[in-house]
């Protein structure tokens, strides 16, 4: 097994990061289940208070398990786990490393994300679901090919800024989190939010979420163990 010191992380059998892998596994099983993957994508978690993280192997996140797991620090050094990392590790090497506050990445191809990186007019908030974004929608990352290199995987993160989410055009999106929980639901919701607004286009100009709207939603009651209730719920387990 591979030393984890650099990144002062656990070992990566290590019983107290037993929970994050199960919670893992069980993101990538939501987001397939929920037609959000198809085949790629993938989920990472950071381990909390180190330099490192969690994700799937190369494997399709509908056939995440336990085993097929691996661990890396920010630098894409192998700490542990499955040897083959999915081929765009540096989308979350490279985002956790610029944004302290983010404790998970989730990276899909979502029809709808795709569908908004491609067209002439931006993905901006008309539900209250999309009250994690600004007035203005998501930016767009515009460069061409996989994030397989770190130098692609800064591009990305500088695309991203402090936001939650920045889509990839012609690819799909790369939504963050302050913990996996709130990063699927995230890009459930983005999703949701694509298909909400293609069917408003059809009908006419939308009428867009204000930033005073959208903060007025933002303030309203929460109950953010709902959502993630009703996706695991969903997974017959």
């Amino acid at each position: 097994m591979a030393s984890p010191s650099r990144a002062g992380a656990p070992a990566f059998d290590a019983a107290e990061l037993d929970e994050l892998k199960r919670t893992l596994v069980t993101a990538c099983h939501i987001l397939d289940h929920e037609g959000i993957t198809d085949g790629y994508g993938h989920v990472s978690a950071r381990v909390p208070g180190t330099a490192a993280f969690l994700t799937i192997a190369n494997v399709s996140p509908g056939c995440a398990t336990l085993e097929r797991l691996i661990m890396l620090d920010c630098d894409g050094k192998y700490l542990g786990g499955a040897e083959t990392p999915p081929n765009e590790w540096p989308i979350h090497a490279c985002v956790l490393k610029a944004r302290p506050d983010v404790m998970s990445v989730c990276h899909t191809h979502s029809v709808w994300s795709t569908l908004f990186s491609v067209l002439p007019i931006k993905l901006r908030p008309l539900h209250h679901y999309g009250k994690f974004l600004s007035a203005d929608g998501p930016p767009v990352y515009e460069a061409a090919g996989l994030v397989r290199t770190v130098e692609r995987g800064k591009a990305l993160a500088a695309a991203l800024g402090e936001g939650p989410v920045v889509l990839m055009r012609a690819h799909g999106d790369t939504v963050v989190g302050a913990g996996i929980e709130q990063a699927v639901q995230r890009t459930i919701r983005l999703a949701k939010l694509g298909e909400l607004a293609h069917l408003a286009l059809l009908h006419g100009e939308p009428r867009y979420l204000s930033a005073d709207e959208l903060e007025t939603f933002s303030a309203d009651e929460r109950f953010p163990a709902r959502g993630w209730e009703y996706y695991v719920s969903r997974l017959g387990k």
